[in-house]
């Protein structure tokens, strides 16, 4: 079993709540809560990296901390998202779902009478699918733009209904 899941880039993400985006409480709140949803998620990552791959409990044990992680996923994916970052609410669903697919799969894969290295290389993927997607959170939060060519970005004007699609 592989125990180290790492999410270093998370660190990233909660680097935002250092900026100074003014006064809006929404913007507040939704700094606060993704602070938290960073501290807990990097809280739960120690807890993996921590589980002794040889003890008794090793797959209760990780299976206890993704349940804990899809449970960060489903509040971020529940955050009241400010108006400015409204491009964040579907990035915050889709990571969710992806979390919660592959938490399920994990479940299946270590649950089964032989473990099925199918489903756990499919939860890997969904994993990586949602880490990915708080990634591309961090980004936007931090003022960049995500840096992937499976990305499309879309402008909108707030005076038109017309959009413009970066390539």
């Amino acid at each position: 079993m592989n125990k180290k899941i790492l999410i270093p880039f998370l660190l990233a993400g909660c680097l935002f709540s250092l900026t100074g985006c003014g006064k809006d409480q929404s913007l507040e709140t939704y700094k606060e809560n993704m602070t938290v949803f960073c501290n807990n998620i990097i809280a739960q990552n120690e807890v993996i990296n921590s589980i002794d791959p040889a003890s008794e409990t090793a797959t209760e044990d990780l299976l206890t901390s993704l349940d804990t992680i899809e449970a960060e996923f489903t509040t971020l994916a529940d955050m009241e998202v400010p108006e400015q970052f409204s491009a964040i609410e579907s990035l915050a669903d889709e990571a969710g779902a992806y979390m919660t697919e592959a938490v399920s799969l994990y479940h299946e894969a270590f649950g089964a009478a032989v473990y099925d290295d199918t489903k756990a290389q499919l939860a890997a993927q969904s994993y990586q699918r949602a880490i990915k997607r708080v990634q591309y959170i961090g980004d936007i939060l931090m003022g960049q733009l995500p840096d992937d060519e499976n990305v499309e970005i879309t402008y909108e004007d707030s005076t038109s209904d017309d959009s413009q699609t970066a390539e």
